[in-house]
């Protein structure tokens, strides 16, 4: 009798510990297909000088490189630099730039890649345009580049997941200084843009219906080579464009930043990095691809992750492609970056930047950044 009640009750413990993890996997996919939300503050300020910043120590405070920082609350936004000093609980990094609010000790804080806070700080000129797209018209800017044509040569730019426009920033002075124009796109579900159907992410599955939309709109307006650059899920995007798209064979060449190659590999890392029992990756998976499950979490059709990872289409792909990632990206495994770049290098032009984090190749080097993406579009 006893060992029936220790069997009777492992197996409560046992259906317990797989509902938890269950639910945990619901949670987890449909944090994934959600549209962004207010950004964590991960830090605070801890002292201003005028000339450095301290901050508290989290995992991306001491990255090397320029970045842009708000604070109080997204009322203020300074421009930072290298780190002058650092102790187990703080960081201190130089002050480039304040260019509004006033930083004071206590302040919530968040570092940005992003750098430039608009077109304009970066002393760009630029319009807003509006994209149209099978779900609605997508804000976008277009900033022309020097000395040369308006749209004849155009390079649209694609940002990542729960990101905007401002991520691709970065990138736009070197392709101005290349002689080419920056289209940077917004796509559905963004904020300012229509949504979806479902108001879900589909992490590139759908979404390149929009830079389809956005490649047509620069051809109307007299483009005669065209660019696809994308950064994070908007380089998985891309690559689907050039997998699905009838317009494929108008775009000339690629730039991937940080891109997401493989929806298995990012869904472990996320696993990782929440401190999630390993089995939710596999399960969230599961979701995602099940047509019952994923209208569970609120999508209107599953996700083909499968279709999704260049492990299974790296073989169809015709474009050259110019792939930048730094060493020690957390979510986006450096290890399929290096995998593609095996797999095809004829296709293929591989960068690593050292100690550089996910999207902070060019944070880490500017100039070599803007000297690769200078050099590969001034080829023929």
């Amino acid at each position: 009798m006893r060992t029936r009640t220790v069997i009777a009750t492992a197996g409560v413990l046992a259906g317990a510990a797989a509902a938890g993890l269950g639910a945990m996997a619901f949670a987890y996919a449909g944090q994934l297909v959600r549209r962004a939300r207010r950004p964590d503050r991960p830090s605070r300020i801890v002292a201003f000088s005028g000339d450095t910043v301290t901050i508290e120590r989290y995992r991306e405070a001491a990255r090397p490189g320029r970045f842009g920082m708000w604070f109080d609350d997204d009322r203020g936004y300074l421009r930072v630099g290298e780190v002058v000093a650092q102790t187990r609980a703080t960081v201190t990094r130089r002050v480039d730039l304040v260019e509004f609010g006033r930083p004071t000790a206590g302040m919530p804080c968040r570092l940005t890649g992003s750098y430039w806070r608009d077109p304009a700080a970066a002393g760009l000129p630029y319009e807003h345009v509006l994209v149209p797209s099978e779900v609605g018209p997508m804000p976008a800017w277009f900033i022309p580049g020097e000395e040369t044509t308006p749209w004849r040569d155009t390079v649209i730019l694609v940002h990542g997941w729960r990101s905007n426009r401002l991520e691709p920033l970065r990138a736009v002075p070197a392709v101005r200084a290349a002689g080419w124009s920056s289209l940077v796109i917004s796509y559905r579900n963004d904020v300012g843009a229509p949504d979806a159907p479902d108001a879900k992410f589909h992490l590139g599955a759908t979404e390149w219906r929009d830079v389809e939309a956005a490649i047509r709109f620069a051809l109307d307006r007299g483009a005669e080579r065209i660019v696809l650059a994308g950064w994070s899920m908007g380089g998985g995007t891309v690559l689907q464009t050039l997998l699905r798209s009838g317009l494929a064979a108008r775009v000339d060449r690629v730039v991937l930043d940080s891109p997401a190659l493989d929806w298995h590999a990012i869904l472990a890392a996320y696993v990782r990095l929440s401190r999630y029992p390993p089995p939710i990756g596999p399960m969230a998976e599961g979701i995602l691809k099940g047509a019952v499950t994923a209208r569970a979490i609120g999508l209107d059709a599953p996700i083909p992750l499968g279709e999704l990872s260049v492990r299974g289409f790296a073989g169809r792909l015709s474009h050259p492609i110019l792939l930048l990632q730094g060493d020690e990206d957390p979510t986006t495994p450096v290890a399929v970056a290096r995998w593609f770049e095996e797999a095809r290098p004829d296709l293929v032009e591989y960068a690593e930047f050292p100690g550089a984090g996910h999207i902070r190749a060019w944070n880490s080097d500017p100039s070599r950044y803007e000297s690769l993406i200078g050099e590969w579009l001034s080829r023929d």
